[in-house]
């Protein structure tokens, strides 16, 4: 858009269909989505296909709408005695009548009669379509009549500096297409798995077009013998030993992704491959490299012929390639002549100057000490320059019968204090706790004293709060998730299906939230005026 035009969003302007297949059987509902058809036209008419695809779906149509007259006029003639044998609903021309002809009125006096009931038929397809979607905005989250919908938004937001220079900034890239968005969620195993951050980071770069910035942090996490997020996946050769936030045990030295990798092997090698699975272009351009070497005797490299510019500080290599690449090699290695060793903190990759830029940082088992014994937090957090940080500990906090409010809230405050520290004008949301039982047999009522204290510390600090304890249901909802399979046997993780919808609600809120701050924008402006 051009600078000075008045910009009017309106939940219509942010709508992006759902990728859900057309038809989708919830309960007893059976739910047919039209919408879906208009975003496929658009997708079709950018790859030059429309006439094409148009033809296809007639035909699919008349498909349907033939097999539904079909199984009508066989319900008539079982049920009503009707004259007429099914006719062949492959071309609808004839049909025969075992009755002398005399008494058989004319096959076009059906016809009518056929067509009245195929669009009847029709009008019952759409009017269902327009019941079934009652939330209005984005992305459709399949509906579940446990789900509270209606209480889903962001709490305590849009009104405080914080979020109003993150929604400035948003503004301006949902208007110009200019400008980076950094975005940092931490969390325990439900953000390490990926799935749940991985769709709002999804949603957010895909929210105006093309918004996608890159990737952000990856690890190596095999490493450490444990899961990798879905999306891209690291090799390694050489001996590393590792270490998290959660091994209180271990004696060292972490950054903001609350796990590390050292080695000493005189060669060492990384190889990053992306999933072919992933629905966005990852491929980047721009690769920085979180270490430790207080010997100063390791390189690290990649593939020369790659390499545009290439920085070195003493807590990152920055490399900038001269192409996007889905894959890379890094080459750690030290001369054989000297000792020591080399620590690896994290890698984030991007591959446009505008955009989203989405950071997911998880460790299973992690609370909000976890994070505090983190050294290097507050410097390398710095280094991603976020405008907004999720913050999603909690769980594992409150996973327990001696849980203490007074602790909880401490130990975030100093958290949000090296957040700030880091970076003074990001904007915070936390998440709250899911419902969830305590060793699969106990409800863990210590959901609500999360969703209390954070309630009451986003009042405190300035920060928003999407309450996702509220949003499920409340206290014992987590028994309906699991009944629908959208949560574990657990009763503490979600199944891919379950975080898929958390990261729609999220999603979801946060683009209401950013409406409101829309509207009252264009009312106060109206009114200066």
């Amino acid at each position: 858009m051009r600078g000075g035009e008045k910009v009017e969003v309106q939940s219509s302007e942010f709508r992006v269909q759902s990728s859900e297949p057309a038809c989708r059987q919830t309960g007893s509902e059976f739910r047919v989505f039209i919408p879906a058809f208009l975003h496929s036209c658009i997708h079709a008419l950018v790859i030059g296909h429309l006439l094409q695809f148009i033809r296809n779906w007639l035909l699919n149509i008349r498909y349907w709408i033939l097999k539904t007259c079909k199984l009508t006029f066989n319900f008539l003639k079982r049920s009503l005695c009707f004259p007429y044998q099914t006719p062949d609903f492959g071309l609808l021309p004839t049909a025969y009548c075992p009755l002398p002809a005399a008494h058989c009125p004319p096959l076009s006096a059906l016809r009518p009669l056929l067509s009245a009931l195929c669009l009847f038929l029709l009008f019952l397809v759409f009017i269902s379509n327009v019941s079934a979607q009652p939330n209005p905005y984005l992305y459709h989250v399949n509906q579940y009549n446990f789900i509270r919908y209606d209480l889903n938004g962001i709490y305590n937001f849009g009104n405080d500096s914080y979020s109003l220079k993150f929604y400035e900034k948003l503004e301006k890239l949902v208007r110009t297409g200019e400008g980076r968005i950094n975005v940092v969620q931490i969390g325990g195993s439900h953000i390490q798995a990926g799935t749940f951050s991985g769709q709002i980071r999804s949603r957010l770069q895909q929210m105006n077009g093309e918004m996608n910035a890159g990737w952000g942090f990856m690890f190596p996490y095999r490493i450490s013998r444990t899961n990798s997020p879905f999306g891209y996946y690291i090799r390694y050769s050489g001996d590393w030993q590792s270490c998290r936030n959660v091994e209180t045990r271990k004696s060292c030295t972490l950054g903001v992704g609350g796990i590390s990798a050292t080695t000493s092997s005189q060669k060492a090698e990384l190889t990053i491959l992306l999933e072919k699975e992933n629905n966005l272009d990852y491929r980047f351009n721009k690769i920085r490299v979180f270490y430790e070497n207080r010997d100063t005797n390791y390189s690290v490299s990649v593939d020369t012929s790659l390499v545009k510019s290439f920085v070195k500080t003493n807590e990152y290599f920055d490399f900038e390639l001269n192409t996007n690449v889905d894959s890379l090699n890094i080459f750690i290695q030290r001369p054989d002549t000297l000792k020591g060793s080399f620590t690896l903190f994290g890698i984030s990759v991007e591959s446009a100057p505008n955009g989203f830029l989405y950071h997911s940082i998880g460790i299973n088992g992690a609370s909000v000490p976890s994070f505090l014994r983190c050294d290097l937090f507050t410097g390398q957090l710095a280094q991603l320059k976020p405008d907004l940080v999720i913050l999603g500990l909690g769980i594992n906090d409150a996973y327990g019968r001696k849980f203490s409010q007074a602790d909880f809230e401490s130990n975030y405050k100093s958290l949000i204090y090296d957040i700030r520290k880091a970076a003074p004008e990001t904007a915070i949301i936390f998440t709250t706790n899911n419902d969830s039982y305590l060793y699969r047999r106990y409800v863990n009522k210590n959901g609500e004293k999360v969703q209390d204290s954070m309630l009451k510390m986003a009042k405190e600090h300035d920060t928003g709060v999407w309450n996702m304890y509220e949003v499920m249901g409340g206290l014992n909802s987590v028994v309906l998730w699991e009944k629908n399979n959208l949560v574990q046997r657990d009763k503490v993780h979600f199944t891919r299906e379950g975080y898929l919808i958390l990261g729609d609600l999220f999603f979801n809120a946060l683009m209401k939230n950013f409406e409101k701050y829309i509207q009252e924008k264009k009312l106060s402006t109206a009114i200066d005026k």
